[in-house]
């Protein structure tokens, strides 16, 4: 390497492109991350790909805006856990992609029963 591109500044050396799929799977990924969220699919949701949480990601230049869709299992408070899905998925975003989120909104699409501990018989 050549003295002179040390001397370039880095954001003049090229550029980044997040694409949308990038950013949705990150926001998904942030969305399980996040305690509260369960994993879910059921009937025709496996076949579709529509398995919670999901997530539909615009991007505009360096700014971004998502819809989280999730499931909840009872008695969990859905409004406790959506806004610490709305700041996971702002943090990964602006960490991992560098994107500005205007917009985070997260969706309750279903809520799951509580399952007692499974016991085991020795």
């Amino acid at each position: 390497m050549a003295d002179d591109d040390l001397a370039v500044d880095p954001g003049d050396r090229g550029g980044l492109t997040v694409r949308d799929k990038v950013a949705q799977r990150l926001a998904v990924h942030a969305a399980r991350l996040t305690d509260g969220v369960h994993q879910h699919s059921a009937g025709l949701t496996k076949i579709t790909g529509r398995e919670l949480p999901r997530a539909t990601v615009a991007i505009a230049g360096d700014r971004a805006r998502v819809q989280v869709n999730i499931a909840v299992a009872w008695p969990e408070p859905a409004v406790v856990v959506g806004a610490a899905v709305q700041r996971n998925v702002v943090e990964a975003l602006r960490d991992y992609a560098a994107l500005t989120v205007d917009r985070v909104d997260v969706a309750v699409d279903a809520v799951l029963p509580v399952t007692a501990p499974s016991r085991t018989v020795q």
